[in-house]
């Protein structure tokens, strides 16, 4: 740059007759001279599933809290302790994701652009599509923290603050809005934005929408979006029922199939690859292992304090979503993971690795042993060696990080008294379907499935939402299901003797909760840029901790 107003001087001086070549010489070459709102579309979605999922605020926060991994080394996140640092960046980059999706309403909306927009794809379906991913990133934010400032397309409030302008410049130190405002207004924006979308038109962005393809996918999201919403709302705020008898009368709006499944797929390379992809075959980290109690679920055991409800039952689940002890862990490319091989602690079992492409069909359940979860870390080094790690499958690198998908609205309705038997049958087999189990195993195990009730459905949701922590942290915090977690004070026993030849452990947790946290405390940040608001916020809701229950949980 120094260079660059150097020479601006020197030809300034002598030579002013040089305008228009002193513009090129000033231009940016890495510097695009045109935002689309196409691009912005796809790297908002890339940036929020990268940077919310698996790795860091995930990984070291929802994901062990719903116990479907645990950490193989340092684990004071599984027991509640995360790091200021993580939050922090949870919360600002959810925020960035909000911000990208009001850029592009605010390009579509812009008059002088209208015939850019137009070459950008459908004017009505991008702003549709901006509104309903708006939607989606302010459900999590108020989903993980309580009242948090909050942006509304259609809905003028005073306690809207986010991403809204002063007299003069946007507001820097916005309002937390009330979590009734916030979750009310959701399922307004998402009613209005589905009825929004031209369904004549042939797309939705021209290029770069890799999420929903077309006008129909995306209503589809839009108004199962809302059920999930209804449904978690719907004790706490009468509007919500409104929502959920219109959204039940028309289920062919909603999610049908694994067609209608919305997932942002990542590339199958090592430049922008999937999370987990990244951090085990290019950063080389061997951090998580499936938990103990997920995996004693799926082998029909029961060794926490209630029972489980498909006691004796194996998931076929189980051989796509972890991998055998004693086999490493391969990936749709062939690479081999060096730190993903473990052992049997059993001696008189086979301990000499196989190395297969994920092909685990001739292992029997009894080789499948989940990482303990709630351990202190003096634990990890007698435990990692012996738990299982997660399917080939999960580490590929073009893996599709899931937003919504079809089982999940099949149990909505089955809890909902809309077909419970039938739902609940879609719901199992329409997961299986996505793991790729067998038409026959599938079969096999659907006929073991004979008792439809809450818990039985909450549970088969629970598995299906397998590594979408958030919403299955949600899930639990509204109904408590599913009952074999883990919970603070209880005990379990180890796969292998501990460090003092302990056969069992305690799961001590953190902050003094006896249950899973009833929400993530308010970033560190915000005490030094809108400490005022985040601390009125926090008094309403009933404290600042992890133990203050949002409105609609139990």
């Amino acid at each position: 740059m120094k260079k660059y107003s150097y020479l601006f001087i020197v030809i300034l001086i002598f030579c002013t007759s040089c305008d228009k070549d002193l513009e090129a010489i000033n231009i940016n070459p890495n510097q695009p001279t045109e935002v689309t709102t196409n691009g912005l579309f796809n790297n908002t979605n890339k940036e929020l599933m990268t940077r919310t999922r698996r790795g860091m605020p995930s990984g070291r926060m929802a994901l062990p809290w719903i116990q479907y991994s645990a950490q193989r080394n340092y684990t004071a996140e599984d027991r509640y302790q995360f790091r200021n640092e993580v939050n922090n960046s949870l919360y600002t980059d959810i925020f960035l994701a909000v911000k990208g999706y009001k850029q592009i309403i605010d390009i579509v909306t812009d008059p002088s652009k209208k015939e850019k927009v137009v070459t950008y794809g459908d004017p009505a379906n991008q702003l549709a599509a901006a509104r309903i991913m708006i939607a989606y990133a302010q459900l999590q934010l108020v989903d993980m923290y309580g009242d948090v400032p909050y942006y509304s397309y259609g809905t003028k409030d005073p306690d809207f603050q986010a991403m809204t302008l002063g007299t003069e410049q946007e507001i820097t130190t916005p309002k937390f809005a009330p979590q009734e405002k916030i979750y009310t207004d959701l399922l307004n924006e998402l009613k209005e934005a589905a009825e929004s979308i031209n369904m004549e038109a042939t797309n939705i962005f021209s290029e770069g929408d890799f999420l929903f393809g077309s006008p129909l996918k995306l209503k589809k999201f839009a108004n199962s979006l809302r059920l999930r919403i209804a449904n978690r709302v719907k004790n706490v705020l009468p509007i919500a029922q409104t929502h959920i008898t219109e959204l039940v009368a028309n289920t062919a709006e909603l999610m049908e199939s694994n067609a209608d499944n919305v997932g942002q797929k990542f590339q199958n390379d090592p430049v922008k690859p999937a999370p987990f992809y990244l951090d085990a075959f290019v950063g080389k980290r061997n951090d998580f292992s499936p938990t103990n109690t997920f995996v004693e679920l799926l082998k029909g055991e029961t060794k926490t304090a209630q029972a489980n409800p498909f006691a004796t039952i194996v998931d076929p689940r189980l051989f796509k979503m972890v991998a055998p002890i004693s086999q490493q862990v391969t990936n749709d490319k062939g690479e081999t993971s060096e730190v993903t091989l473990a052992f049997y602690y059993d001696s008189s079992r086979a301990t000499e690795p196989c190395i297969e492409k994920n092909d685990y069909v001739t292992r029997t359940a009894d080789f499948y042993t989940g990482m303990p979860i709630g351990l202190m870390d003096s634990y990890t080094g007698s435990q990692a060696e012996f738990a299982s790690q997660f399917s080939g499958t999960i580490y590929k690198a073009d893996q599709t990080e899931i937003l919504m998908e079809y089982a999940e609205v099949a149990f909505i309705l089955a809890e909902l008294g809309n077909n419970p038997q039938e739902n609940y049958t879609k719901g199992i087999q329409a997961s299986m379907q996505k793991w790729e189990v067998s038409e026959a195993n599938i079969t096999d195990y659907l006929a073991k499935m004979n008792v439809v009730n809450l818990e039985t459905i909450l549970t088969q949701k629970y598995i299906a939402l397998f590594l979408q922590p958030y919403e299955a942290w949600a899930e639990y915090r509204r109904t408590k299901y599913p009952k074999t977690l883990l919970l603070p004070g209880q005990t379990h026993e180890l796969i292998a003797p501990g460090p003092q030849q302990q056969t069992e452990y305690t799961f001590n947790a953190a902050n003094g909760l006896t249950d899973l946290p009833e929400r993530i405390t308010y970033p560190t940040d915000l005490n030094l840029v809108n400490k005022v608001n985040k601390d009125a916020a926090a008094t309403r809701m009933g404290g600042d901790v992890m133990s203050t229950k949002l409105i609609w949980a139990e």
